[in-house]
């Protein structure tokens, strides 16, 4: 059963739409995959600032406790 010109067509219109929808799924603005990851970035970076912030504080806290009575 070989396949005619117009189904070879209507696949790729079909692989173009598909196509379409996997971009608008990855670079959505909003909802995007690439919009949640780099929301998660930021947040991790922000996190791992405040605990190194914490962990400088508690060795301080504990040094002075311990060196200094």
């Amino acid at each position: 059963m070989p396949i005619t010109n117009k189904q070879l067509h209507q696949e790729m219109l079909d692989m173009k739409q598909d196509l379409r929808d996997i971009k608008g799924r990855l670079l959505d603005p909003d909802k995007g995959t690439i919009s949640k990851v780099n929301r998660n970035t930021a947040f991790r970076k922000g996190a791992q600032k405040t605990l190194w912030s914490i962990w400088i504080i508690l060795i301080g806290i504990l040094s002075k406790l311990t060196f200094w009575n």
